[in-house]
């Protein structure tokens, strides 16, 4: 049987891996995401209930089915991409320290999204507008629902890693 530590390390690797898609504007991001958070259930208290597995699980079927949707250019497009997930991503080490990680993943993500906006290279979005909030869902949805699934699997994680 495989030890706490060995899925500790594999969630870790993982974890890497999601933030890495996620960043490069990768279809799979939120699998390899959710993969982690199954892997951390499995090694979570015996109190957790399944329900953040499914919810999670729909999200993930979400974002999957918006992305095969969405048109070809914006899909592959990872323009301003730094900015939202890694708003995304400092608002999720945000959330794990009062526990908020959701709300702020999200508000990081769009706080990072208007921070593009603002750049010369963002200009073209021309913030405020339906066209910056359309492309802000397109990217930032996904990014967030990964980094959210990355910070709830750390917080499954980190009472088993304190404890080792």
């Amino acid at each position: 049987m495989i030890g706490p530590i060995a899925y500790i390390a594999v969630c870790v690797l993982l974890i890497i891996v999601a933030l890495v898609m996620t960043f490069k504007s990768k279809r799979y991001a939120v699998a390899v995401a959710y993969a982690v958070l199954c892997i951390a259930g499995l090694i979570a208290p015996a109190e957790l209930s399944m329900t953040p597995l499914i919810f999670w699980g729909v999200a993930l079927v979400a974002v999957l089915v918006i992305d095969m949707l969405l048109p070809a250019d914006i899909a592959k497009s990872n323009q301003g991409l730094g900015y939202i997930a890694g708003g995304g991503a400092v608002g999720m080490f945000i959330g794990l320290l009062i526990p908020a990680v959701v709300l702020c993943t999200a508000t990081g993500a769009i706080l990072g999204g208007i921070a593009y906006a603002k750049t010369p290279e963002g200009k073209p979005l021309e913030f405020p507008s339906s066209k910056f909030l359309s492309y802000l869902c397109a990217k930032g949805f996904p990014a967030v629902i990964a980094i959210c699934i990355i910070g709830v699997s750390i917080s499954w994680l980190l009472p088993d890693f304190m404890a080792e």
